[in-house]
């Protein structure tokens, strides 16, 4: 009996999260928008990857993602991420992500380079 119950809550649990991704993934990106545009970045990128979580599939949270990782300076993380986002939705859009970030991380790099000369 107590196998019964215990296997008919574990089913009931996957349902009610499996029908919760989306307004979970949708309270999530929403948060990180909000973070982001406070400028709190770490806490941006958590909500973020919560949503990515949530939902991978959608590709709008790896996109900013990608941006919130930019603005830390961490680019091999914010390329994947666009590359993520472009595999999901190939645009114009997410395409350029992808080069800017690139662009970022070499001027990061060069900028290194001369200040350590």
């Amino acid at each position: 009996m107590k196998k019964i119950t215990l296997f008919c809550v574990i089913i009931v649990s996957i349902v009610l999260l499996s029908g919760c991704s989306d307004k979970n993934y949708q309270s999530h990106f929403d948060l990180g928008k909000w973070y982001s545009e406070k400028g709190l970045i770490n806490e941006a990128i958590l909500e973020f990857k919560a949503a990515t979580r949530a939902n991978p599939d959608q590709y709008k949270a790896h996109h900013h993602l990608a941006l919130a990782y930019t603005k830390k300076g961490w680019y091999e993380y914010a390329i994947k991420e666009a590359e993520t986002a472009f595999d999901l939705h190939p645009s114009d859009d997410t395409y350029k992500l992808i080069h800017v970030i690139r662009e970022k991380r070499t001027l990061s790099s060069y900028k290194d380079t001369i200040t350590q000369e």
